[in-house]
């Protein structure tokens, strides 16, 4: 049997299913599985990516993406492979990326947070009790979706914790009112410890509101928030999220 042919058959029985890069190098699928949890006496399903050797390393730190279907846009089929490449791009870096396994077709508001906050808290309880040990988790997500990221910040407290770090793209005007509202005031738990917050924004947004948001943030100095702010002034909303995705993972896992 030709070697090549051997070591692409023992690549698959290793990894799985495989494709070819246009120089003609081996690139791996990403290895997903899906399960069920349970949240607020309803089954979900979610999804799941796992690093090549998963199977030898279970301290892994979990990336939790929510992805709603866009009320407003067109919606982004990729943002959970793109949330696996900016993992990818940091070196010497792996991480669990986990998701629900369909998008739900939700108009997100600001005033049922609670609801769609509830689903990923029960998401992570399944997750560290079959996937990981390591209890480092990241919220990240844009639109509508990154609103919810936004509010889980602030509305967590040090005793309830669910996540530590946040990424934010383009959030929706409602869901950064209702934070500034928030900040202004501080109508929020402030009983918080080591979090970050990666916010960023595109042409697509109101800059005017991103920009009192940012500017209320630094002003606020909080102690336990570590925050650093992007505006991407030549990309809009359907573009923006996967060098933002990536830029967030980036000084997150710094």
């Amino acid at each position: 049997m030709n070697i090549k042919i051997k070591l692409l058959i023992g690549l698959i029985m290793i990894f799985g299913m495989v494709s070819f890069s246009s120089d003609g190098n081996i690139i791996t699928d990403p290895i997903v599985e899906n399960y069920t949890f349970s949240s607020d006496g309803a089954t979900i399903d979610g999804k799941i990516y796992l690093f090549d050797f998963f199977e030898t390393n279970k301290n892994l730190p979990a990336i939790y993406l929510i992805d709603f279907s866009e009320q407003h846009f067109i919606v982004a089929k990729d943002e959970f492979e793109k949330v696996i490449d900016g993992a990818q791009q940091i070196e010497s870096f792996d991480a669990l990326v986990v998701t629900l396994e369909e998008h739900l077709n939700i108009d997100a508001k600001p005033e049922e947070f609670q609801e769609y906050y509830e689903i990923f808290n029960n998401m992570t309880s399944y997750v560290d009790n079959y996937y990981t040990t390591n209890n480092s988790r990241t919220f990240i997500g844009r639109g509508s979706e990154a609103g919810i990221v936004l509010m889980a910040l602030f509305l967590e407290d040090s005793v309830n914790s669910v996540f530590d770090n946040f990424i934010v793209t383009d959030p929706s005007p409602s869901f950064m009112e209702t934070v500034i509202n928030m900040i202004e005031n501080d109508d929020f738990p402030q009983n918080k410890l080591n979090k970050k917050l990666h916010f960023s924004f595109s042409t697509s947004n109101n800059r005017a509101k991103c920009i009192e948001l940012i500017n209320l943030i630094n002003e606020a100095k909080y102690p336990w928030l570590q925050f650093k702010s992007i505006e991407y002034t030549n990309s809009d909303y359907e573009n923006t999220y996967p060098i933002a995705f990536a830029a967030g993972l980036e000084f997150v896992f710094d």
